[in-house]
């Protein structure tokens, strides 16, 4: 390859690189989401170019393992449900599909400020029949937690989906800077929306 021919594709990547827009916020919503909730690893790759920082330190599965069942090492009865548990949570986290529906502006002097607008799917487990009997409510001890592990696995996976609406704020210093967010709900919070079962 010549060396003129070597400056010219160079300068052409460089040029297309240069024109590729930054995210909007509505964009880096839903990168961020993917990320964080349904452990998109291209997402993951998206954020870590744009900002230069490696964005996890283990697996996003195991990272929902350990806030499912924590550090349990034992392999027996209970931590087996446990495990079960987590990987239907990381399942119905995948369904969420947590998306920006628009955002709004709110510039301040020194900060580029936009409020975005988001829904996602969650389990609706007030619409589920009511006259579903409850066969876990006489079982005792050890055998009654494991039996009331695997009927919440049961309403997580028979549960129809509601819509869940709310909005984050993100930010930046200036035109060149991502947009990231600055309140939105840490890992734990979506999981226990997710296991919020009714009374």
């Amino acid at each position: 390859m010549t060396p003129r021919l070597l400056f010219f594709l160079l300068w052409v990547a460089s040029t297309a690189a240069a024109q590729t827009p930054a995210p909007t916020p509505e964009q880096s919503f839903d990168l961020f989401a993917r990320f964080m909730l349904e452990g998109d690893a291209d997402a993951e790759a998206r954020i870590a170019a744009l900002t230069g920082i490696p964005m996890r330190t283990e697996r996003w599965e195991d990272a929902v393992d350990r806030m499912v069942v924590g550090e349990a090492s034992a392999d027996n009865a209970r931590t087996r449900a446990g495990r079960d548990l987590s990987r239907q949570v990381a399942l119905a986290l995948r369904q969420t599909h947590c998306r920006s529906t628009g955002s709004e502006r709110h510039d301040g002097d020194d900060l580029q400020v936009a409020i975005v607008a988001y829904t996602c799917q969650v389990p609706d487990y007030a619409a589920m029949d009511k006259g579903t009997p409850d066969d876990t409510a006489s079982a005792p001890g050890d055998e009654g937690e494991l039996a009331g592990v695997q009927h919440v696995i049961a309403l997580l996976q028979r549960a129809p989906r509601r819509v869940h609406a709310d909005s984050v704020v993100m930010a930046r210093l200036n035109e060149d800077d991502v947009w990231t967010t600055q309140d939105m709900p840490p890992l734990q919070q979506w999981i226990e929306l997710l296991l919020a079962l009714p009374e």
